[in-house]
């Protein structure tokens, strides 16, 4: 478990859109917390609970799912491999989709000479992560139209400016939730290694 040295977590949006007997929530939580633990450790912890996979940073061709709402990339790193820092990114490009029933994005991922090695597989090949942060938005169609539903989890982990310690910002939003519950569960529960994250998490929408 990583226990947090200092937490907030505060509800941006929870807001009913549809109607009383049927409700649609759009809820979005941030949260910043502040820990011992460096990034490669944290990035260590969360590739074992799956939060870093080829589920959040696809290399292969996806739909409706990209970095952000903003386009941000799924995953940037400040990364030393073989002694030499660089930066390593994982981008999505737009490729079109069938009639724009979906959208498709290709990952690109820079430098070249690292297009075959996952983030997932960091440790394992000796690489350090000084610091890094992922972006997932997914976004849904309707009969070949955009639907008002999606999906966005973002998470950046840096050295705090003094103390030694580490800085870890994460926001968790999604629409059209017919009940008023905690957003994005997936990526929640493999976040549970904070101890008592969850629990807070939920209690700040449930109250």
């Amino acid at each position: 478990m990583i226990e947090p040295i200092r937490r907030s977590v505060r509800v941006e949006e929870l807001k009913n859109y549809g109607f009383t007997l049927r409700p649609s929530y759009t809820i979005a939580v941030k949260i910043e917390q502040t820990v011992k633990e460096s990034p490669d450790m944290i990035h260590r912890i969360l590739t074992d609970t799956g939060l870093i996979s080829r589920t959040t940073i696809p290399f292969e061709v996806v739909s409706n799912f990209r970095g952000s709402a903003d386009n941000k990339p799924f995953y940037t790193a400040v990364i030393v491999h073989e002694g030499i820092e660089r930066r390593y990114t994982v981008i999505a490009r737009d490729t079109g989709g069938f009639i724009r029933s979906r959208i498709d994005y290709e990952p690109v991922i820079e430098p070249e000479e690292l297009r075959l090695v996952h983030p997932a597989e960091f440790a394992r090949t000796g690489i350090e992560v000084k610091e890094w942060e992922l972006h997932n938005y997914r976004h849904y169609f309707i009969l070949f139209i955009s639907s008002r539903h999606y999906e966005g989890f973002d998470i950046t982990v840096k050295r705090a400016s003094t103390g030694g310690y580490t800085s870890v910002g994460i926001t968790l939003a999604e629409s059209e939730l017919r009940i008023k519950r905690a957003p994005c569960s997936w990526y929640l529960d493999r976040l549970a290694v904070f101890e008592g994250l969850e629990e807070e998490v939920r209690e700040k929408i449930s109250g």
